[in-house]
């Protein structure tokens, strides 16, 4: 399975976050590192540790 992240360079580490649930923002010292801890982020969405606090859908508009 694949899923999106953003990531940016903070001051001291890589500041990374899920497209889809980016109040769960998390930092690594390098990219390997970053998706490791991506990686135990989204296992705890999946089994309920985290709580989805922020719901997403897609609009469509007339245009």
């Amino acid at each position: 399975m694949k899923i999106k992240y953003c990531y940016e360079q903070g001051e001291q580490f890589l500041v990374g976050w899920f497209e889809d649930y980016p109040e769960y923002p998390t930092q690594g010292e390098d990219l390997p590192d970053l998706e490791k801890h991506l990686s135990e982020i989204y296992s705890w969405i999946q089994d309920g540790t985290l709580e989805v606090k922020q719901h997403h859908r897609v609009l469509e508009v007339a245009g």
